[in-house]
């Protein structure tokens, strides 16, 4: 299974493969899922090479081929020794036990071609990208995704065959269409995000320590990205959870009453949250480019609303809310002091 977006392609599908019939060892299987966990493309490609794999096993059953059986007709019908008192080079050619071996090997090698070319087809895959502040994306279905800056969401020319599924590395906000017989997931750098038709946002980045998923209409469930313990969380609305780099589920016990609220340009509403976050929204937002001397302060959480405010006088506010100092040097801000450390 060929993959020009991919090194060495072939040799991931044959490690995914050996995987799927349990042959790896531990060793092995680490490495896998180290390569997978690298790249989007790489969880992408094994999704699909899974995805195969099973169809395979549910459409396709491969009669045994008896070689001895089959040769034993074919002796049947060649002439009689006793009858004929030359026997051509083709006959003694069939007779050969190195014509045998040909014959397997042929079978096998069409059964090989068979399922590489007609049952494993190459995807190809598609990039939503938000480089600069937020943009809205209409996917095949007609779902609707949010990106916010600095995001991409990644989909294969399968999506809506068998089911719906999506890459994340950044934060959106989804729009799902209902389609209770094509399951709509997210999969990220740590998280899975299952449902069949409601609103959500999953916030999931390389460099975060955890996913965090919030809904504000619907249900869906949150499981560890490779859902090897079977746990998950349901989440309705208003509720959130997080994931983190160990595959831990920890359900938050705050109401979100706002999700996404960097859709609304005009608004921008902050409860409990990360002044990391609060800071990249408004770089989202308004443009306004803000940093911390100590990046330590980024973790603590700030609460407040804005509607539309002059950009320099939201950065004072936050600055005066968690005792810090604010300097502007050229075009940015930067807020000094240990804020609630």
């Amino acid at each position: 299974m060929k993959n020009t977006s991919i090194p060495n392609s072939e040799y991931w599908y044959e490690i995914i493969t050996a995987y799927k019939h349990g042959e790896l060892s531990d060793q092995q299987e680490q490495e896998l899922f180290r390569w997978k966990t690298e790249k989007p493309e790489h969880a992408v490609f094994f999704e699909e090479v899974e995805q195969s794999w099973i169809a395979s096993r549910e459409k396709m059953a491969f009669p045994e081929f008896d070689i001895s059986s089959a040769w034993n007709k074919v002796k049947a019908q060649t002439i009689d020794e006793k009858q004929a008192k030359v026997i051509s080079i083709w006959s003694q050619l069939l007779q050969a036990p190195i014509t045998r071996a040909a014959a397997a090997v042929l079978v096998l090698a069409l059964i090989t071609w068979a399922m590489s070319n007609v049952l494993f087809t190459k995807p190809t895959f598609t990039d939503l990208r938000a480089l600069n502040g937020m943009k809205e994306f209409y996917l095949p279905d007609s779902s609707k995704v949010y990106l916010h800056d600095t995001t991409t969401v990644r989909y294969s020319s399968t999506y809506g065959e068998d089911d719906r599924m999506v890459f994340l590395d950044g934060e959106a906000f989804f729009e799902v269409r209902k389609d209770a017989s094509k399951p709509f997931t997210v999969l990220s750098y740590r998280s899975r995000v299952i449902v069949k038709g409601t609103s959500f946002l999953v916030r999931s980045r390389a460099t975060d320590s955890v996913d965090v998923v919030e809904v504000e209409e619907g249900k869906v469930a949150v499981l560890e990205k490779y859902s090897r313990s079977g746990k998950e969380i349901m989440l309705t609305k208003g509720m959130a959870c997080s994931v983190d780099i160990y595959g831990g589920l920890h359900k938050s016990t705050e109401t979100i009453t706002k999700t996404a609220a960097w859709r609304n340009s005009e608004l921008m509403i902050f409860v409990g949250t990360p002044l990391n976050q609060v800071l990249a929204d408004l770089k989202s937002i308004t443009g306004a480019r803000v940093i911390l001397e100590k990046s330590e302060a980024g973790t603590c959480r700030f609460t407040g609303e804005f509607d539309n405010a002059n950009p320099a006088e939201i950065v004072e506010i936050i600055a005066l809310s968690m005792n810090m100092k604010v300097e502007k040097e050229g075009d940015t801000f930067i807020l000094r002091g240990n804020g609630c450390k």
